[in-house]
């Protein structure tokens, strides 16, 4: 293995078909392996794109933890993990997410990892106060954090990081895997009716609640309509139950995992996003990237990659009244709804390309083993 080469060693949760996932795949696939060495560490080796991962032929450590990364089951994983970093020899230790982010800065400063990186990716509106103290401990002992987006890196300011440790890499989105056939099978919209689709996972951050409540004032106002919500999580029951008593079952369709993605957003009319917090909303780029027109909330990273009455509509968060009413203008004005769909993604090709995402990671790596060998 060459000197030269700068060895970066990963730490996940899973490979769950999730946002930051698909960014961590992209990446693997596409970072230049004559500059780097790249390990995974995963605290359960499962998930949809587990597969895929695969195939790209970095090793895989499994730390055998799953979701809780107290008690037994997290001690024997963060052992684990110091093992295979102690063999493999990392320049970089990058963390993703909450529990992998804990790991990495236990294991990178107990064995003086040169950069111990942090991945920040949503501005935590929904953390317990033991995670944000946690995430605070964190976040401080890391040598450096990179975050998607500038509403992000000011949440991480705020937990005493100082602004110079702080990198803004914004995700990245692959235009070419959404210019394929767009496939409306899945929908069950045979009679015509446009088609409303969301992807995102179902947890009370995406407030999907907020978008049936929008969706039944639609109905209330003889809209045609279909809707898909393309995700899974532990509000589907609530969720479920609340199309129920709206009367909206024949029209909403949750769609569950899918990993055929890059055919289902091609295929919809208006895309809807009703977060009430995003880092960066990795859907709403590839919805801008297939060229739909999108309706958005005004939450976190969102303003920074989408301009209201431009790239799309943007609403504030929890108002089902203006989700539908932008929606309403969305499906009443087709070519308008086209312009600005035409837009989003001339946008994100111009800004937002996968590649600059990568390149930014390797500029990032190389410059940060630089100065820690200083």
């Amino acid at each position: 293995m060459s000197a030269a080469r700068v060895r970066v060693l990963f730490v996940v949760g899973n490979f769950v078909a999730g946002g930051a996932e698909r960014h961590l795949l992209e990446l693997w696939s596409r970072i230049d392996r004559a500059r780097f060495d790249v390990e995974i560490a995963c605290l359960k080796r499962e998930g949809q794109f587990l597969p895929a991962v695969e195939r790209l032929g970095w090793p895989i450590r499994d730390l055998g933890v799953g979701r809780r990364i107290y008690g037994a089951a997290g001690l024997l994983g963060l052992a684990r993990l110091w093992l295979a970093a102690q063999r493999f020899r990392p320049d970089v230790i990058h963390g993703y997410l909450f529990g992998p982010n804990l790991y990495a800065v236990l294991v990178g400063r107990v064995l003086r990892v040169p950069v111990v990186a942090v991945a920040k990716r949503n501005v935590d509106a929904f953390e317990t106060p033991r995670q944000a103290a946690v995430q605070r401990w964190v976040h401080r002992r890391a040598t450096h954090v990179t975050a998607v987006s500038e509403a992000v890196a000011r949440t991480v300011t705020a937990m005493g990081v100082p602004r110079e440790r702080v990198t803004v890499i914004p995700n990245g989105v692959d235009v070419a895997r959404f210019g394929g056939i767009a496939d409306r099978s899945a929908f069950g919209a045979a009679d015509g009716a446009p088609v409303i689709g969301s992807v995102g996972c179902l947890a009370a951050r995406k407030d999907q609640a907020t978008l049936v409540d929008a969706l039944a004032l639609l109905a209330s106002r003889g809209v045609p309509f279909r809707a898909a919500l393309i995700g899974e999580g532990d509000e589907r029951p609530a969720l479920e139950a609340r199309i129920r008593r709206a009367g909206l079952e024949p029209r909403i369709r949750l769609l569950g995992e899918r990993n055929d993605v890059e055919r289902l957003l091609p295929a919809m009319d208006v895309f809807v996003l009703s977060s009430r917090e995003e880092g960066i909303p990795n859907a709403l780029l590839e919805a801008m990237a297939a060229g739909r027109p999108a309706v958005a909330t005004a939450v976190g990273g969102t303003p920074e990659v989408m301009r209201d009455g431009e790239t799309g509509w943007m609403v504030p968060p929890g108002s089902p009244e203006a989700l539908a009413g932008a929606l309403e203008r969305a499906l009443a004005d087709p070519a308008e709804a086209r312009r600005r769909g035409d837009a989003a993604r001339r946008w994100v090709t111009e800004r937002l390309g996968i590649d600059a995402m990568v390149r930014a990671h390797e500029a990032f790596y190389e410059h940060a083993v630089q100065e820690g060998r200083a």
